[in-house]
């Protein structure tokens, strides 16, 4: 059988399994229709885009049994696996993000129906929550991976994912769906409504849904673990011993880590109601309006365990805090290790003299011993944490709600070229509340014995009283807002005055205005630094930019020997920001088939990101990073204390591995600039019914990266080499430990990573129905990053992250799906490769998913599968029970729907 255009125009643009259902409706001869396809506005033949396009159409949604689009997307070999999702209980505010490359959510735009959709990420940053578009109203979805900015503009460095909805329905189509997790958790269920008309002039479809999804606990999962260095007790660290504080606040034992994940989440809880309509009415013959509206109001929720307290994030108790019965029996340790240490002090001393004696001979001289414990028990105190359970949880809840509304008209002139005009708002806003926080200020009030309760209502050792707690304890609120507004006009077709021996130059050229601005209101208490969570400013900009395009399709070559196609693409934008200036962008695109079947595609691209409204104007926000205090005296630090560490003792311990860093927004940030090159072949052999097989090659250059300075090389500057201006960024405590380090976001990084995409596809036919075969892969060559401050390159390549980030070689999704008259059957393998955390080594993960669907009449379709059906567990990504949230946590999970059409 001969292979028809529009077979090979589909295995070109790496469709998912189903792509064999588009193939088999083809027939020989067909005509292949022009269409807009992403990475371009000139509607031409699939099969001449110059870059690698994945499409997963309708079917393949609604066969998967996924709530979230994002659950679907992130199996996809060329997704990333550090953006936040469902897993991330603790600081993923309910939100999930997809990325292309690995090269995070701000560097891959999300458009629907090929425009922008308005941010709705908590605290303003630039990424849109994958939860606001609902599945059901999803006709496919194209995911372009080549930088897109001369096309799209700022954003597109990773790549596209555009979103297409339906546009058009007849009738009411009623779709239910749950699931529920073998192991308990994560119960969900769905329920949709479409509904539309269809007249000679218009058309329009509508959507009403409602999901419910509820958290999984570590309670929840054998294999979920959590320890703690704070305890509802109290533990006390000294550099003579480390001890835990028991319930009667009087007794010390030896030190052993609390279990918190008794009261912690694994992933959150959310509540999702949305309404969406598309319409449009040809008002002449040649002249369409149409409009797009979406409202989206949505509940999530997280738990954690009781607010922690430490020196470090403001916990001030002191040697004076404590109970006599407890100073004595540290004063009995400390006594201990200084009796200890006079005996190896007298020992050296003796070995000493009997080496002088000897002449002193070299490499021979004793080792003088450590007196890391301090000059008295009070000394020796390095920090006091604790933990009160008995407060509460910390309850996390977001609510939020996205608008948006489109209008535009389009239409064809008399000389064959279209116009497309459109207007857009978007808005998004969240009100989130943290229950039983606790204020620092107060809090110190209590220990300095000046606040209003009694003394013999304060404990804090041993569990903290309900009047501290009461005293102390609060609810913390926060709000966002983020506004988009955009205005678009075009104008394509081909000139048919210009013809090339392959066909006429087609052309696209147009004008877009954007602005966007939003605003972050974090609690007083949070703003003032009161809290004993991360302090942050309040935050609010905005900015406009003004944009010009243009783009040629130049046919060189068709249909002749050695050459069934040369075509060529160029496109350019110039965008003006009022943040920075302007900024240009370009794009050269080729491919050439020296047969039908056979063909080579490639693109050299640049592209670019403006900083987005939190990275310019979000003002000091804390966090904490793991870093190594060069004052440390312990065996972590392998270099030795550092020389110009006057301010604390010379037995100085870092209390734990993390710093209280305050990071923040730059105003005089600069875009990232990118550039990509991809090359690919497209194999049809004609000798084979139905098969594809698709190779492509990126590679992905972003200089002027923004990050935060490199903060260990801050603190190296300082205390190492005294260097005066990196001092000035650190300031230390009373217990001498670092409680203030400046980290602003800076353009100092360069990323580069290298990739091979790898797609086969084949449909076998049968008597009793279609086999379709699907494997993808991509195999990551390289992933560095360049710090220009430090003149240092990190390879992330086989790196996993403790708690997010994955780098793995290796990630790949195959699928065998049975296609009979009114059934189907599929198995799908999604596999990430082996690699290593910082701490463990992280063995490959494999996921069988089972799913199968029956048509039981022309109206009604049931569906079920069961994901992860071997039960596969996530492993430890460190010593610690730290598990990577990319992983599956959900287990054996089993769904069911059914489809009903009026």
């Amino acid at each position: 059988m001969i292979k028809t255009k529009l077979s090979i125009a589909i295995a070109a643009l790496s469709t998912l399994a189903s792509t064999g259902v588009f193939a088999q409706e083809s027939s020989a001869g067909a005509e292949v229709e022009e269409v807009i396809v992403t990475g371009s506005r000139i509607a031409r033949d699939p099969l001449s885009t110059t870059g690698p396009i994945t499409l997963v159409d309708s079917e393949t949604i609604a066969r998967s049994g996924v709530g979230t689009i994002d659950e679907l997307l992130n199996q996809l070999p060329s997704m990333g696996t550090t953006g936040i999702n469902s897993n991330d209980n603790n600081g993923g505010a309910g939100l999930s993000f997809v990325e292309l490359r690995n090269l995070g959510s701000a560097r891959t735009l999300v458009l629907v129906n090929g425009r922008r959709f308005v941010s709705s990420s908590s605290g303003v940053s630039s990424a849109v929550d994958m939860n606001n578009i609902p599945v059901d109203m999803i006709d496919r979805i194209e995911v372009l991976t080549d930088g897109a900015s001369a096309v799209y503009g700022s954003d597109a460095v990773a790549g596209v994912i555009n979103i297409v909805m339906k546009d058009s329905f007849e009738g009411v189509r009623i779709n239910a769906r749950a699931g529920a997790t073998e192991a308990g958790g994560g119960e969900n269920g769905e329920i949709s409504i479409t509904f539309g008309g269809e007249s000679e002039r218009g058309k329009f479809i509508a959507n009403i849904s409602h999901t419910k999804r509820d958290e999984i606990t570590y309670n929840d999962r054998d294999w979920a673990q959590l320890y703690s260095s704070m305890s509802p007790t109290g533990n006390i660290f000294t550099n003579y011993g480390s001890f835990s504080v028991a319930d009667d606040g009087e007794s010390l034992t030896d030190y052993s880590s609390y279990d918190i994940g008794q009261y912690m989440w694994l992933s959150g809880a959310m509540e999702r109601t949305s309404l969406t309509a598309n319409g449009s009415y040809y008002v002449t013959d040649d002249i369409e309006l149409y409009g797009e509206g979406s409202y989206t109001v949505k509940t999530t929720s997280q738990q954690l365990a009781a607010q922690p307290m430490y020196g470090g994030n403001g916990l001030n108790l002191t040697s004076d805090n404590l109970s006599d019965e407890v100073a004595a029996q540290l004063e009995d340790a400390w006594q201990e290790a200084e009796d200890s240490y006079q005996i190896e002090l007298a020992a050296y001393e003796a070995a000493l003299a009997e080496w002088e004696s000897q002449g002193s001979p070299d490499g021979l001289e004793p080792s003088a011993p450590d007196a890391s414990h301090g000059e008295n028990w009070q000394d020796g105190i390095s920090d006091i944490r604790l933990r009160p359970v008995a407060g509460g949880t910390r309850d996390y809840e977001q609510k939020t709600e996205t608008f948006r509304i489109l209008g535009g008209a389009r239409g064809e002139f008399a000389n064959g070229f279209n116009w497309d005009t459109f207007l857009s708002y978007g808005r998004n806003e969240g009100e989130n509340t943290i229950g039983n926080s606790y204020n620092k200020t107060l809090l110190q009030e209590v220990i300095d014995g000046e606040s209003s309760i009694a003394d013999e209502d304060i404990s804090f050792l041993g569990g903290m009283s309900d009047e501290v707690m009461d005293y102390v304890s609060y609810t913390d609120r926060e709000d966002n807002e983020y506004e988009l507004v955009n205005f678009g006009a075009s104008l394509a077709g081909d000139i048919d005055a210009i013809q090339l021996p392959g066909g006429p130059l087609g052309f696209a050229a147009g004008v877009e205005y954007r602005k966007e601005s939003g605003e972050f209101n974090p609690s007083e208490e949070t703003q003032s630094g009161d809290t004993f969570g991360n302090q942050q400013d309040a935050t609010s900009g905005d900015y406009s930019v003004t944009e010009l395009f243009t783009e040629f399709n130049l046919p060189i070559l068709a249909g002749v020997k050695y050459a069934e196609e040369l075509s060529m693409d160029l496109a350019l934008r110039y965008s003006d920001f009022d943040t920075f200036g302007g900024q240009s962008t370009g794009k050269l695109g080729i491919v050439y088939a020296p047969t039908e079947n056979f063909r080579f595609r490639t693109s050299y691209s640049t592209s670019f990101r403006a900083p987005g409204i939190y990275e310019l104007y979000s003002g000091s926000s804390q966090s904490y990073e793991y870093l190594l205090d060069p004052c440390d005296t312990s065996s972590s630090n392998e270099n030795g204390q550092g020389t110009n560490c006057s301010e604390v003792s010379s037995s100085f311990t870092q209390a734990g591995s993390q710093i209280a860093t305050n990071v923040g927004g730059n105003e005089d940030l600069e875009a990232e600039e990118a550039r990509t090159f991809t090359a690919g072949v497209v194999w049809t052999p004609s000798f084979v019914e139905d098969l594809s097989i698709t190779v492509d090659y990126y590679d992905v250059e972003i200089t002027n990266a923004i990050d935060s300075a490199d903060l260990q090389q801050i603190l190296d500057d300082c205390y190492r080499d005294g260097i005066a201006d990196a001092c000035a960024l650190v300031e230390r405590g009373d217990s001498g430990q670092i409680t203030y380090l400046e980290g602003s976001l800076l353009n100092i990084g360069e990323i580069r990573t290298k990739g091979i995409d790898l797609d086969i596809v084949q449909n076998l036919y049968y008597d009793t129905g279609k086999l379709a075969l699907r494997a993808q892969a991509t195999r990551l060559l390289e992933y560095e990053i360049y710090n220009t401050e430090t003149e240092q390159t990190s390879d992330y390549l086989d790196y996993v992250g403790t708690n997010s980030s994955v780098y793995v070689k290796w990630r790949g999704l195959a699928s065998a799906t049975w296609y009979a008259d009114s059934w189907d059957f599929g198995v799908d393998v999604q596999y990430l490769s082996d690699g290593k955390s910082p701490y463990v080594d992280v063995p490959s993960h494999t996921y069988l998913n089972l799913k199968a669907g029956w048509d039981v009449n022309d109206k009604m379709r049931v569906s079920a599968g069961i994901d992860n059906v071997a039960d596969r567990e996530p492993s430890y990504t460190s010593d610690w029970y730290d598990v990577n949230s990319s992983y599956d946590y959900q287990g054996r999970y089993a769904w069911a729907g059914v489809t009903y059409q009026f």
